[in-house]
């Protein structure tokens, strides 16, 4: 992937936070630059996987607690009506010849907040450009979410979105199913009534 474009640099896993990310930069920024921010979407061939696994059609993990399994199922229902998941639709009706039956096309779009999450980033991107002293994005001992994304965003507004954004590099990957890769935990969402009870008791008992 990486031989393919010299414009990623970083990859981050979707969120529930920024699942629907074209919808929330359309909402800061509006809506001429969320459609320039579309034109920048990329669909690499090495992308194109399996639908068994990926896509709206691919595979689910069971979830048995029934409030959390809801309430992503509902995050889901409501992703599939965003800019985010329609554009792609729109993109896979016009170019279906370029994905092969039983295959299907994630894609990377551009973010302009360098997640901390779970992400995939060159080695050489972090020392020789995030952490190059010259450029003084980041302190020593600094977080990096917050002090790369205000550079990233003043680069975008001195250069414009596609030059302003080309050396930052960062993407967030979407396979379009409406489940997102990674989440924070939240202990008490975790736990039915049932559960919660269950715990309480084996605690007293310790």
């Amino acid at each position: 992937m990486w031989n393919n474009s010299k414009f990623i640099k970083y990859i981050g896993m979707s969120m529930r936070s920024n699942l629907a990310y074209r919808d929330i930069f359309a909402s800061k920024y509006g809506k001429s630059a969320s459609e320039d921010l579309g034109e920048l979407v990329l669909r690499p061939p090495e992308l194109i996987l399996d639908a068994k696994v990926y896509g709206p059609d691919g595979a689910t993990i069971h979830i048995e607690n029934p409030k959390l399994r809801k309430n992503i199922e509902t995050v889901r229902q409501n992703y599939f009506a965003t800019a985010q998941n329609v554009d792609q639709e729109t993109w896979l009706e016009q170019n279906h010849n370029l994905v092969p039956h039983g295959k299907h096309q994630l894609t990377l779009t551009p973010t302009l907040f360098w997640y901390d999450n779970t992400h995939i980033c060159e080695t050489k991107h972090y020392r020789d450009f995030c952490f190059y002293e010259e450029y003084k994005m980041i302190t020593r001992g600094g977080f990096v979410e917050e002090q790369i994304s205000p550079c990233l965003l003043k680069g975008v507004e001195r250069f414009g979105l596609a030059r302003g954004h080309q050396k930052f590099g960062c993407y967030l990957l979407d396979d379009h199913s409406g489940y997102f890769f990674t989440g924070h935990l939240d202990g008490g969402s975790f736990l039915v009534r049932s559960e919660k009870d269950k715990l309480a008791q084996q605690t007293k008992k310790v």
